[in-house]
């Protein structure tokens, strides 16, 4: 079974990177997606040796960037941005790109499995169980937000203007666009109605959400084939760290780990520390090192003093120094 690995990048002057950023594309903010996607790709290359992992770009790359992926065993692809295309003034119109290069790759049939994972992810583990299940369905990541939570307020209504009679019959879920992964069957029909849904929304002179992302047409397109296919939620290998303005501690790096992070407020501070470790050293540090320089911080519960005290208790009796 052959599987595909990969991130895709964007460059168009003038249009969106990133919500976390609040930047325009431009020179400095591509060298730093550039870093970023190095140590997203390049990590999961060492955890899943025998799989192809390619970076998908729409621009001619530096030839010292290609030298360095390459180095790294990852390939770099030039393809056309030439589907999936809004409007620049939408806050996500480059994250379309990820649709796009999805779309192309499993178009041409050279793989069994695909993965497409955002720039600021880092893998830690193989793929190994991950690639079993998406032999069994579309595997995509469920942020689960409330039925009125903003973010997902937002697709709804697009679901609503899209798609008014299955809007009123089908629950949607909120779907993150940092992670998609399949085998070619599930793929190509998944892709198929992606493809639909953003052609009704050209056809409508894209009066949708000026919010709407890649995120919104997964959603969508899950809702609609609800009933056609199996998805599987990815939370067992995946997970969203927040790490500024609503700060999360877990147990998914060690006590309960996944085997890919996803930190979008990490682009110019934890992934740039991270690129410059493996270019001085030519390797990653462990899980553990890597999380502290990403700002995360295990789960640890507060003890109260009655807590406290029975857990002194229990030393004691353990080393026979109380009965």
């Amino acid at each position: 079974m052959k599987n595909l690995i990969t991130c895709a990048f964007a460059f168009k002057e003038g249009f969106q990177t990133s919500k976390q950023l609040t930047k325009l594309a431009g020179k400095d903010t591509t060298e730093m997606y550039l870093k970023n996607i190095f140590v997203a790709l390049s990590s999961a290359k060492i955890h899943n040796p025998e799989d192809d992992v390619v970076l998908s770009v729409n621009i001619d790359l530096d030839v010292n960037w290609i030298t360095r992926f390459e180095q790294a065993g990852v390939s770099v692809r030039k393809m056309e941005f030439n589907s999936f295309v809004v409007p620049k003034e939408f806050l996500w119109s480059l994250a379309f790109f990820k649709m796009c290069v999805l779309n192309t790759w499993i178009r041409e049939g050279n793989y069994d499995r695909y993965l497409i994972l955002d720039a600021d992810t880092y893998t830690t583990h193989s793929y190994e169980d991950m690639w079993k299940e998406a032999d069994l369905g579309m595997i995509l990541y469920p942020l689960g937000h409330s039925f009125s939570h903003p973010d997902r307020d937002v697709i709804r209504r697009d679901f609503i203007r899209i798609c008014p009679d299955e809007a009123d019959k089908l629950p949607i879920t909120h779907f993150g666009g940092e992670y998609v992964c399949g085998n070619r069957k599930m793929l190509t029909e998944y892709m198929d109605c992606c493809l639909d849904l953003f052609d009704q929304i050209a056809a409508q002179g894209f009066k949708v959400e000026d919010k709407i992302g890649d995120e919104s047409l997964w959603s969508i397109a899950a809702s609609l084939l609800y009933d056609k296919m199996p998805f599987i939620a990815a939370t067992p290998y995946i997970f969203r760290f927040w790490t500024e303005d609503f700060y999360l501690v877990s147990t998914q790096t060690v006590s309960n780990p996944v085997c890919i992070w996803h930190l979008p407020q990490e682009k110019e501070t934890g992934f740039i520390r991270l690129y410059n470790y493996y270019q001085a050293k030519k390797c990653f540090p462990p899980a553990e090192a890597c999380a502290k320089m990403f700002g995360i911080v295990n789960a640890k519960r507060p003890f109260d003093r009655y807590t406290l005290a029975n857990k002194i208790n229990r030393k004691l009796k353990k080393w026979n120094l109380k009965k």
